[in-house]
């Protein structure tokens, strides 16, 4: 038995090439799997996080894998204990599993304005009709980032209060290529990097991969702590400090000016460059970006994914010089010889035409409705979500664990984010206190009343008295 219980924790699932989504793959090879006798009820799995690391998938998708796998009935998750296959009583049809009300509050995506697919489709008819266009959308380019999707990102960042040129702004595939490279660019492998104690889990895997050492900065309700930050460069170092000033993933911690200024100050006065990712800045438009402050020391990150539409995976670099942006140019080239032109060439008529402008406003203005439904709902004593943000930071009362909480809002067909996604660990470890709360998203539910019913069924759940409560949990 001992033997049997060892394979089945080294368990890894059977991904046929090509299957996707990913999620529903992974869930898929365990169903095949027990089908077959390779595992059996009461065999335990991996861990979330192991499964994550074994495969190079980040979490998210890992807990959608797990979340489709409860929904079919194949396994049984007890806090304390862990993950173990199902009997074969609870199992039910995969479509039975697509009726079963399922929210996914734990993906940070913006609600998408109802008229910009037919903004969408209108620019890509006047593309193909541009005889010229078309053919230069359709062909490699002869160096890396069109004129034109340069000149666009000055525009862009200047309406964020960045005075810039397109000698010092690179054109990448979003935030996370833009992460990846200049961590890649600007510190070899085995140096270190700061970044926020709880952070992006996007920035922790970019990290892995680059080889670059990430270690924490202890944060409060404005961010990255001063001190604390003072501390570790004094300390360890690094070359460079990663953070997100303006909505922090996932606290949604804006930091004042004054905390602005005392960070730069510190990181001014040893010599170490910022990378500041303006993910949501745009929503927040009172916050100042880092880059605007002190452009010598900061690298600015402006995606449109989470205030225009994911799917552009387009973002615009700003770096303290011409320099710098060649060097990142060259990553640029390096990673995927050229990015793709049809989603610049879309990127950059919308910021000429102004909707890029119009969706940031209403995407803004979809998010305050939602955020103050949610803190209607689950109490703004306990849940931080400020006018525009896409996400929110819900603190669980002392009368729940964070891992039951968890498991059962996904038994009730909710998905939010539990607090240890985010937790930069040091040399693996994790080197601070997890905080007993989740990041819910605002945006990634399409319908309103969808996402009013989530919300309603959280905060029955907050509500349970203990004794109520599935034991399993």
């Amino acid at each position: 038995m001992h033997g049997k219980t060892e394979i089945s924790v080294r368990w890894t699932p059977r991904l046929r090439p090509g299957a996707s989504p990913a999620y529903r793959a992974i869930a898929d090879a365990l169903e095949a799997d027990i089908r077959a006798g390779r595992i059996a009820a009461g065999d335990p799995l991996p861990t979330q996080r192991e499964l994550a690391n074994r495969l190079g998938l980040n979490f998210t998708t890992i807990t959608r894998a797990y979340a489709e796998a409860r929904r079919r009935g194949l396994l049984t998750a007890t806090v304390g204990r862990g993950t173990f296959v199902a009997d074969s009583g609870a199992r039910v049809s995969d479509a039975d599993t697509r009726r079963t009300s399922d929210h996914d509050l734990s993906v940070n995506a913006p609600p998408v304005p109802t008229w910009l697919p037919a903004a969408f489709r209108q620019t890509l008819a006047r593309i193909a009709n541009d005889h010229g266009l078309a053919q230069d959308v359709l062909s490699y380019e002869s160096r890396l980032g069109s004129v034109r999707a340069r000149e666009a990102g000055v525009e862009w960042l200047r309406a964020r209060g960045l005075v810039s040129d397109a000698s010092r702004v690179v054109v990448t595939a979003g935030a996370q290529h833009a992460l990846s490279l200049l961590l890649s660019t600007f510190a070899r492998p085995g140096q270190t990097v700061l970044t926020e104690a709880l952070a992006y889990p996007g920035l922790h895997s970019a990290a892995a991969m680059a080889g670059v050492r990430l270690e924490p900065v202890q944060i409060d309700d404005e961010g990255l702590r001063p001190d604390m930050l003072d501390d570790a460069c004094e300390r360890l170092r690094p070359q460079a400090i990663f953070c997100v000033p303006t909505l922090h993933n996932p606290t949604a911690a804006v930091m004042s000016i004054g905390r602005r200024r005392d960070v730069l100050a510190v990181a001014r006065r040893h010599r170490i460059r910022i990378v500041e990712d303006d993910i949501c800045g745009p929503l927040y438009p009172d916050a100042t970006p880092l880059a605007a402050l002190d452009p010598e020391i900061v690298v600015h990150i402006a995606s449109l994914s989470k205030y225009v539409a994911p799917g552009l995976r387009t973002a615009f670099v700003q770096l303290p010089g011409s320099t710098d942006a060649a060097q990142l140019d060259a990553a640029v080239r390096a990673s995927m010889l050229m990015l793709s032109a049809l989603p610049l060439e879309v990127a950059a008529s919308w910021i000429a035409d102004g909707t890029a402008k119009r969706a940031v406003a209403d995407i803004r203005r979809e998010a305050m409705v939602r955020g103050v439904l949610a803190r209607d709902i689950l109490g703004p004593d306990c849940l931080v979500a400020p006018a525009g943000s896409l996400h929110g930071w819900l603190t669980l009362p002392s009368t729940w664990s964070l891992a039951g909480f968890v498991a059962q809002a996904q038994q009730q067909g909710v998905r939010v984010a539990p607090a240890d996604w985010y937790v930069t660990r040091s040399d693996g470890h994790a080197s601070v206190q997890v905080p007993s709360a989740v990041r819910i998203t605002l945006g990634a539910e399409a319908d309103r009343v969808q996402f009013e019913h989530a919300l309603r069924t959280l905060a029955t759940i907050l509500a349970q008295p203990v004794g109520s409560r599935p034991s399993t949990l």
